[in-house]
Order: structure tokens, then sequence, then C-alpha cells
């Protein structure tokens, strides 16, 4: 897969299964380092990478490269479904990014960091001045280079084995206090 250039647009409904099924190469390939196969897939299977919801809440985005979605992310004010099995009680912030990947064939080209530098901005310019995140073990180094700070460790116990991970947050703007 070629991917030197791509654009970032808002994903759309019709995209859900280009998206997923990226994410889903991305989590086997990428999280191969760090989950057991046996775990991804179970994961993949009883939580799955997407809550279909982020797209239509409109702070979705995708990295195209002609037709082909090679990464995707956003942004969310909803409640991650993952956050109820994942035994770690969440940080107060504002919204939460949401499902950044990578096709695994588009790795390590700024793709990922294109898209938080959207999701950021656009957050920010809609009130945002908390965000936080669960990151996979995988990505803790991007976020940690973004400025993310860790908040807890996390983790969903699957009959496979654990699926760690991290809650992290960043400041994305200042705080104001109500008079």
């Amino acid at each position: 897969m070629r991917c030197e250039t791509y654009d970032i647009r808002a994903a759309r409904a019709a995209d859900i299964p280009a998206i997923r099924a990226m994410q889903a190469r991305a989590m086997r390939a990428l999280g191969a380092g760090f989950y057991r196969p046996a775990v991804i897939a179970a994961f993949l299977e009883r939580i799955g990478t997407m809550d279909d919801a982020v797209v239509h809440e409109g702070h979705f985005l995708v990295a195209d490269a002609g037709g082909a979605i090679v990464g995707s992310g956003g942004w969310s004010r909803l409640t991650p479904g993952y956050a109820r099995s994942a035994g770690a009680a969440a940080p107060v912030h504002d919204a939460t990014i949401r499902s950044v990947f990578v096709d695994p064939a588009a790795a390590r080209r700024g793709i990922a960091s294109a898209i938080m530098a959207r999701a950021e901005a656009d957050a920010g310019a809609a009130g945002v001045r908390t965000i936080g995140l669960a990151a996979t073990l995988s990505g803790l180094p991007l976020y940690r280079r973004l400025g993310y700070r860790a908040v807890a460790e996390i983790g969903i116990d699957l009959d496979e084995g654990r699926f760690g991970g991290v809650l992290m947050e960043k400041a994305l703007g200042p705080r104001t206090l109500a008079a």
C-alpha cells in the first residue's frame, strides 16, 4: 500500500466497515509486540475498536489515501464502551480521544500525529479544555510524545488474558474558573 499522500477528512457512516477492517489489521500487527494473539482476537471480538456513535457524533476523522482508509481517530463527549470493562475510574475530563489507529502498511509516517493534531484543534475549538484517552500499550510512545500524561493503569480481563492499557490526559487550553 502506498500512502505518500493522504487527506484527513471527516469520517462518514459509509466508511465504518473500512475503518473497522483497518483498525483490526492495525491491532493485530502493531499490537503483536505487546499482546498475545489470542488476547487481541478476544478484545476485537468482545470489545471492539470503535463505537459507531463516534462517527455519527461528527468529530471522527480518517486519513484517506486515494480512497483507502489508512488512519482513524477523533474525539467524543460520549462515554467509551470499553470504559465499562476497563476496571479503573476514568479521570475527569471534557472529552475523550477515540480509536486512533494507522494501517500497518502506512505506520510511522506521521498519520496518527496529524490526526491527533486535527482532533485536538477541533476539540479545543469546541471548548474542550482537558481531554483524556485510553492508550493501548503500543500507543504509549505516541501519546507521551504528544504531551499526554499517565493517570492510571487499566486493563480488561478476558478469558484469554489481560488487555492492558493506560489512562492518559492532556490540557488543551487554559482552565477558567466559574465565578
